[in-house]
């Protein structure tokens, strides 16, 4: 066991591609795509036994932490960006707080949240093995055996010698088609998989050397944090300062000292419905469906249902993917376009992209029954035995809560009161209040808000047991 190991998983992406399960408040890192772990719980997993639990770090953005990704985290070691600043900056941050903050100078593992992985040993073997490369002082990167001419991933050229790690020679942008082909003709190429393995020390030389800018603010920060200011805090407060660059753009492609462990571990990076189609079990007709379906004469289709069901007749290379609030339509090859409509939602300003209709929180949940852009939006609010929402206020909306089971303690203004179910609360414009769940029993209630503006973000918290921005 590598008791100076320890793994640094990159966890804030929104994964687009994989709308409408995937929103930016619940992005694909955390969902079940394959399996019965999100894909972030099998990142994980699949490091141990030679990193235990203990030892990973999580790096994903304060709005996952507190919200709808707060119970895939609970329990890990979070480093929390206030803003997106790309992989270079996230895993400067993370090196520096390891090497300041444990004995000696680990070994750092740098792996992705949303990758799948099917060759469990031979992932095993090659962590271990680019283990003992990087602590001979190399950087050290994952190039995947590629087996079609992909255009959608990164290549790297290698030097071609015996053995199984090779110096790296050059990064190659994601190639049209004809150079993709060509590049494996030619061999030496590998998909760059973004998996890295590397000393604390020797990544912050580079570091040093070749991204003095961001260098600057992580002195900064360091400097902070060694005074006895909480390093979480500094983060805050300084990482919106660091340039927005890759580590492969930032660092290896300069770099002298990086190395490449071939690894042909059943690898993906799952970025779009046509890898999660590829990569499921199919039936005798070549569809891979799940949830409440009846599909009748269909092939080679992916039908998806999270809820309400798809009845399917001859429906041929097709992707169909339910959700309460939309379905996804595209034919199978089409599905990397779906960061279009992701787009065009985004300029739309509606909620599509950012939530589902129901939106998980660290104290339960609560889901949109409807909204009506007529001045009131009803919901169902539950709450999980000995949990409470923040004390709080809205400057532009009125609620009434109605108790359908459980007991709520309800406070508003100076008022504090118990509701059982069948009894109501009523909670006026700029009242400071409160619901919380003193039973020993799921609470749940119907919310109807009233109001001129009924968005998510008209909260002023003054006080949150889950550490969220009051």
């Amino acid at each position: 066991m590598h008791y100076k190991t320890k793994a640094v998983v990159l966890a804030g992406g929104f994964g687009t591609r994989l709308w409408p399960l995937s929103r930016q408040q619940l992005p694909k890192q955390f969902l079940k795509i394959s399996g019965e772990e999100s894909m972030l719980g099998a990142t994980i997993s699949r490091l141990s036994p030679l990193i235990e639990r203990n030892d990973v770090w999580v790096v994903t953005g304060e709005a996952h932490a507190s919200g709808e990704a707060f119970s895939e985290l609970d329990g890990l070691h979070q480093i929390l960006e206030p803003c997106g600043r790309n992989t270079a900056p996230a895993i400067a941050v993370a090196a520096a707080v390891m090497l300041d903050f444990s004995d000696g100078d680990p070994t750092m593992v740098v792996l992705p949240a949303d990758h799948l992985i099917r060759k469990q040993d031979a992932f095993q073997a090659c962590l271990e093995h680019a283990i003992a490369v990087a602590e001979s002082g190399q950087l050290v990167t994952f190039g995947i055996v590629p087996d079609v001419p992909e255009t959608g991933f990164g290549y790297i050229q290698a030097e071609q010698d015996d053995g199984d790690v090779h110096n790296v020679m050059r990064f190659v942008e994601k190639p049209a088609l004809a150079v993709a082909k060509q590049m494996l003709e030619d061999g030496g190429y590998y998909w760059n998989s973004g998996m890295f393995v590397w000393k604390c020390s020797v990544i912050l030389a580079e570091i040093e050397r070749y991204l003095p800018e961001l260098w600057v603010v992580l002195e900064s920060m360091r400097a902070r944090w060694q005074q006895s200011e909480t390093w979480q805090e500094v983060i805050r407060a300084e990482f919106a300062g660091m340039p927005d660059i890759s580590i492969d753009y930032g660092i290896l492609e300069k770099s002298a000292k990086v190395s490449l462990v071939v690894a042909d571990i059943g690898w993906s990076d799952v970025g779009s419905w046509d890898a999660v189609h590829e990569l499921a079990s199919h039936d005798e007709n070549g569809n891979d469906i799940s949830g409440n379906v009846l599909a009748i004469d269909c092939k080679n289709a992916l039908l998806r249902s999270e809820g309400r069901m798809i009845a399917a007749i001859g429906l041929h290379d097709m992707i169909v993917v339910e959700t309460p609030d939309a379905i996804l339509l595209a034919r199978v090859g089409e599905s990397q376009r779906v960061k279009e409509i992701v787009d065009v939602l985004k300029k739309r300003k509606g909620t599509l992209h950012l939530e589902h209709v129901t939106v998980r929180r660290p104290w339960g949940s609560y889901t949109v029954l409807e909204d009506s852009n007529q001045g009131y939006k009803l919901k169902r609010i539950d709450v999980l035995p000995g949990a409470c929402l923040s004390l709080q206020a809205h400057q532009h909306r009125s609620e009434h809560w109605v108790v359908v089971s459980g007991t709520a303690t309800v406070s508003c203004g100076d008022l504090i009161r118990i509701v059982a179910k069948n009894g109501s609360a009523y909670i006026p414009i700029g009242e400071r209040h409160r619901l919380e769940n003193r039973g020993k029993l799921p609470l749940q209630l119907i919310e109807v808000q009233v109001g001129d503006y009924l968005g998510e973000d008209d909260i002023e918290r003054f006080e949150d047991s889950y550490g969220r921005k009051t």
